[in-house]
């Protein structure tokens, strides 16, 4: 099973960077949460990850990251359109100035990737890495290559 997650740009087209993820092939090291932790830190400290590895099995895990859907949830949920496309990056993203924190995001999004922070107050999911280069470090990082990125 691979799932592909990309986001949208404007005219309809799918962006060009594109995170697939292959679940048989992760080993549960939790790598990606790391790296994303600490993309997402400040100050040589990790933030909180936007990833989450689930262990499903004996020995069986699967990342989760924000499938950027189409028609997403959490973007229609939100009552302050907090949560937005952004077209630089073609990442859905959550506004932390305009976000008011009623978390109705959370409860919309049915694959559970957006999650609340409660040492930051903020609301967070996965945005590709965007503002950190090109490349999201959870498919950097991951040893197995269950999480890659192709463009297109």
């Amino acid at each position: 099973m691979t799932a592909s997650r990309s986001a949208r740009v404007d005219d309809g087209r799918r962006a060009a960077l594109r995170l697939v993820v292959q679940p048989q092939h992760c080993i549960g090291c939790r790598a990606c949460e790391m790296a994303c932790a600490f993309s997402h830190g400040s100050g040589g400290q990790p933030g909180a990850s936007r990833c989450v590895t689930l262990t499903v099995g004996k020995e069986q895990y699967v990342p989760m990251l924000c499938l950027q859907c189409e028609h997403a949830a959490c973007v229609a949920a939100c009552p302050v359109e907090a949560i937005t496309l952004d077209r630089a990056s073609g990442v859905i993203r959550v506004d932390p100035e305009i976000c008011i924190r009623c978390m109705a995001c959370t409860v919309a999004c049915p694959f559970g990737n957006m999650h609340f922070d409660p040492a930051q107050q903020l609301v967070h999911k996965c945005d590709l890495c965007a503002g950190c280069g090109d490349y999201p470090r959870c498919a950097m990082f991951c040893p197995t290559k269950c999480l890659t990125v192709e463009r297109g």
